[in-house]
């Protein structure tokens, strides 16, 4: 019965099933594994683009590389608790697999590590009440943004896996905790100008880059920022050696510093090479992928570093 429908064994509101068949026994299991992480995944997926709709407003991706691994690195350990409850062959010698996910065991699982995760924030909470300096508090506040993003993920999945479709309430005041981190974050201005090869494209990325990562970034101008970023780009073609796909080396130097008083607080160069159809494509595209890369650095510089807050 459980081949063509779900198996009474395994009723819905305890576990999740997935069914597939496949030449072998072990070609079956592991596609009705994949029905159940399918599944899994797109709900997921969808709770997540949701939350990056909602807060599109700049915060959205502080530490977000950290975060969105740690996610799919959570999520891959629940989906890893699957098991294969049932294989059956037919007459004509297909191999059928009945997939099962404990959602009691899984709800336990994600529950204490949206547990872990309301423990930092609420400490992270109190340590930004109590911190000053800007500098100072966009570290915790970044990280107080980080956490509020993977709660949200986290607690998509305890939705999911919850017969009853409800998550894990959050901790008293979370909602005021984000302004006040977002607040703290955005206190802090970032001014870039970029010299050299491709300026007008390799500027525009680096802003948007740091503006990926939450910061403030804008051009150089008006009145003296926190952080003043200015980089210098060069870049070139290399020898053609077909005309249909063209390489370009280049290297970005970049110091970075106080705006205000001019102090250098560090510099370094990013180079590498890219390619393209076209030869000034191949050129831009190689200088605004290290600019990409060169923003990486500045923001960690920005939230690890021992910045001056006077």
């Amino acid at each position: 019965g459980w081949v063509s429908g779900s198996s009474p064994d395994y009723p819905q509101a305890a576990y999740l099933t997935g069914v597939d068949e496949g030449p072998t026994q072990e070609k079956a299991a592991d596609k009705a594994r994949g029905e159940i992480a399918k599944i899994f995944s797109l709900e997921i997926r969808a709770e997540t683009q949701s939350s990056a709709r909602e807060v599109s407003d700049g915060t959205k991706s502080t530490f977000s590389q950290d975060v969105s691994d740690d996610v799919r690195t959570f999520t891959a350990k629940v989906i890893d608790g699957i098991e294969i409850a049932r294989n059956w062959r037919s007459a004509s010698g297909t191999h059928h697999a009945l997939a099962v996910l404990d959602r009691a065991h899984s709800l336990k699982v994600v529950g204490d590590k949206i547990g872990a995760n309301d423990k930092e924030f609420v400490e992270l909470s109190e340590r930004l009440g109590k911190t000053e300096g800007k500098f100072s508090r966009i570290r915790t506040a970044l990280r107080l943004v980080a956490l509020g993003k993977s709660r949200r993920r986290f607690n998509s999945d305890y939705r999911f896996l919850n017969p009853e479709g409800k998550g894990i309430e959050p901790p008293a005041a979370s909602q005021e905790a984000l302004a006040a981190a977002r607040k703290a974050v955005s206190a802090v201005t970032v001014q870039v100008d970029v010299q050299g090869t491709n300026a007008a494209r390799v500027q525009t990325r680096f802003i948007d880059a740091l503006s990926v990562f939450g910061l403030r970034a804008t051009e150089k101008g008006g009145r003296a920022p926190d952080i003043l970023v200015e980089a210098v780009g060069e870049g070139r073609n290399l020898r053609v050696e077909n005309l249909t796909w063209f390489n370009a080396e280049g290297s970005l130097a970049v110091k970075m510093s106080y705006g205000t008083t001019g102090e250098v607080i560090t510099s370094f160069e990013e180079s590498g090479t890219g390619s393209s159809g076209d030869p000034s494509t191949a050129v831009g595209k190689t200088l605004a992928t290290l600019s990409t890369k060169a923003a990486a650095r500045v923001f960690k510089t920005l939230v690890s570093g021992d910045l001056l807050d006077d």
